[in-house]
């Protein structure tokens, strides 16, 4: 009976198709604890991620992923099968307690995970993975295509992964290069070796991951400045970098429209909202912003204010809405 269950055992350990489990997350304590350590979940943060270019169209991917050590920068072309050999939480660096693994002085990693887009995200659309920051170093695979690489531990970048997806679950890997102690790279106060105000690395998914669909000529990027004359400068870049027809639309915080323009993409826009209401500190007044390309919208905000230099009392200052405002103590 004892042979013939270890047998079996061998045997689905073998079959095709049989998956590996994981190491479950759970979060390691941290040498410096906090009554709030326990109370963190593994819940993606719920906002969109970029506030200044928002769509309404996105999927966080953040939550468990799986993890595991690389030997080295040549294991990138031999890349693992899911699921890893241990869950991690993203985002997170692996240095921290928070991430469920809490290691230092690896430098190559794989980090994975799977996921579904709706089918009307790929009809006629594209889709776009976008990486907040990955320190230091990041080839990307979807389903085994190399998609992209990115160097640098703060930068956000973003990858078309349009042509790599397929019908159901879709495979994500992330493979990760972090030197921390290499002086050609920007280190900052990371170290491998603590000591005085220096501290531990943050090597790995340190930041959101998040899908987002949008149509194939679409909004890149958009500068938005306000006045305190209520002057509204705007420039709506498009992915052909090709003048397309732009509308844009000023709302107040109670949803009144109060200033839309029509105009072209990739091109100097100036519009005036009349009186608007001024940003300070003591009044921080933000007005949201609409942006409609063809079958693209996205969403921003602003808020009017103006900076400039002027004397007062015999003494060159920073004004802002042509008032004098900074105050600060030296100690």
């Amino acid at each position: 009976m004892l042979i013939d269950l270890q047998l079996a055992l061998l045997l689905g350990a073998l079959l095709p198709g049989s998956a590996k489990a994981a190491v479950p997350y759970r979060l390691v304590p941290p040498p410096l604890d906090t009554p709030w350590t326990e109370k963190v979940g593994t819940n993606p943060w719920p906002q969109y991620p970029r506030p200044q270019l928002r769509r309404d169209v996105w999927q966080s991917l953040n939550g468990i992923w799986t993890y595991q050590a690389a030997k080295g920068a040549g294991d990138v072309a031999s890349p693992p099968t899911l699921p890893l050999n241990q869950e991690v939480l993203i985002p997170s660096c692996i240095e921290s307690g928070l991430s469920g693994i809490m290691t230092i002085g690896v430098t190559h990693m794989w980090f994975g995970t799977t996921f579904t887009v709706p089918r009307r995200w790929t009809d006629g659309r594209r889709v776009l993975l976008n990486f907040e920051a990955v320190d230091y170093e990041a080839t990307v695979l979807v389903n085994g295509d190399e998609v992209g690489f990115n160097r640098g531990g703060y930068s956000r970048f973003s990858l078309d992964i349009t042509d790599s997806l397929i019908d159901g679950d879709n495979e994500l890997m992330v493979f990760v290069f972090d030197p921390t102690d290499d002086q050609s790279i920007p280190q900052g106060k990371q170290t491998k070796r603590m000591s005085h105000i220096f501290y531990t690395p943050c090597s790995g998914i340190w930041q959101t991951v998040w899908l987002e669909s949008f149509p194939d000529n679409f909004i890149t990027s958009l500068d938005v400045s306000a006045d305190m004359e209520g002057h509204v400068d705007v420039v709506v870049h498009s992915h052909t970098k090709t003048s397309r027809p732009v509308e844009i639309t000023v709302e107040d915080a109670k949803g009144h429209v109060v200033g839309s323009h029509q105009h072209a993409s990739d091109q100097p826009i100036r519009f005036t909202v009349p009186s608007p209401k001024l940003w300070s500190p003591d009044s921080p007044t933000l007005y949201n912003i609409t942006v409609k390309m063809g079958d693209d919208e996205v969403q921003s905000y602003t808020g009017f204010r103006t900076i400039s230099s002027g004397v007062i009392n015999g003494i060159k200052r920073p004004l802002l809405n042509g008032e004098f405002v900074f105050r600060g103590s030296g100690v």
